[in-house]
């Protein structure tokens, strides 16, 4: 029995073009959140289409350009949030090494 991941594949190899996330919601009654990763979790579509403005694309008729697009803006992201987590580490080990004052209220 095929599951739905394999079912999005084989519509999207059909289509051959970009399918909008609202079709595939639409057809396969799944929300938008599931066909992208979410958590560190694989979404329904990450093993075999790329995403874009246009909705998603089988690997296998995305054009070199598509997938360049796709490629750079995936590993801009990455470097990005790789970026942010560093920046708020240095700054989460800075504030620990803060003295902590404590006021103490007269009664």
């Amino acid at each position: 029995m095929s599951t739905l991941a394999d079912s999005i594949e084989a519509f999207l190899k059909r289509r051959e073009h970009w399918v909008s996330a609202d079709d595939l919601c639409v057809v396969f009654q799944v929300d938008p959140r599931q066909l992208r990763s979410t958590d560190g979790r694989p979404g329904l579509c990450s093993a075999f289409a790329i995403s874009g403005s246009k909705g998603f694309r089988h690997i296998e008729h995305c054009t070199e350009v598509e997938w360049q697009h796709f490629h750079d803006r995936m590993r801009k992201h990455g470097i990005a949030e790789l970026v942010r987590v560093k920046t708020l580490r240095k700054r989460r080990e800075a504030l620990a090494a803060q003295p902590v004052f404590k006021l103490e209220y007269a009664s």
